[in-house]
């Protein structure tokens, strides 16, 4: 017994490493004192071997063609004011700037087809004047959209952040409440040469923005209100 028990482990072993010809899982079994104990192995399945030369590529995935979301209806605002009437409130203080900027939107409101018949321009004393007038012309009916222009630099105190919060949350709410786009084209900068290169310098002309986007608001709005997608003014 002790004789053949070595033969039969090294013919098991032989199963494990997958020399056997039988690919069926097989128990190790020792012969310790006359008596058979299952070392508790077992032998893998064997993997599939390809023929030599064959080639493996996975399998293809059949996928579903993606539809991308498509909109009902979509608005754009024109870039063409014809027709329509604005309203610019310009701020005095600082008027070496102001003036610059008011300027660069009235070029711009030519340039998309208005004449400077259609734009009125209305001067209050400074940035934190603007809301108040801006708010009351664009609840009048009379305008489109009300472009309110200032400029405001910093100094030693903190006059500058009281006055462009004021200016800031002022012209939102005159937008907002008024139901009418009144722009925001107040410069807030740290020194004038800041803004100076924002009044028509080496940035270019931030009236002429303030007056552009007055106009597509403005026209974005009226295709809205015409199909009663929008609510009116005031």
């Amino acid at each position: 017994m002790q004789r053949t028990a070595p033969r039969r482990i090294a013919a098991q072993s032989r199963a494990l490493s997958g020399n056997a010809p039988s690919a069926a899982p097989l128990v190790v079994q020792r012969a310790v004192g006359g008596r058979r104990l299952s070392t508790g192995l077992s032998s893998p399945a064997p993997s599939p071997v390809s023929p030599p030369g064959a080639s493996w590529s996975r399998p293809a995935v059949q996928t579903s063609p993606r539809r991308g979301i498509e909109a009902r209806a979509t608005y754009r605002g024109k870039v063409t004011g014809t027709g329509m009437k604005f309203g610019i409130v310009v701020g005095r203080f600082n008027d070496l700037v102001t003036k610059l900027l008011l300027e660069g939107a009235l070029e711009d409101f030519e340039r998309h087809g208005l004449s400077r018949e259609d734009v009125d321009v209305v001067w209050v004393p400074g940035s934190f004047e603007l809301p108040v007038v801006a708010k009351s012309m664009a609840k009048s009916g009379a305008y489109d959209a009300v472009v309110a222009i200032g400029v405001v630099v910093r100094g030693a105190t903190t006059h500058y952040d009281a006055v462009v919060s004021g200016a800031t949350s002022g012209v939102l709410g005159a937008s907002t409440d008024s139901g009418v786009p009144v722009i925001f084209g107040v410069l807030t900068c740290d020194t004038m040469e800041q803004a100076l290169d924002r009044a028509g310098g080496k940035v270019g002309n931030k009236g002429g923005e303030a007056a552009a986007t007055a106009i597509e608001t403005a026209s974005v709005l009226k295709q809205l209100r015409a199909e009663g997608k929008a609510a009116g003014p005031f």
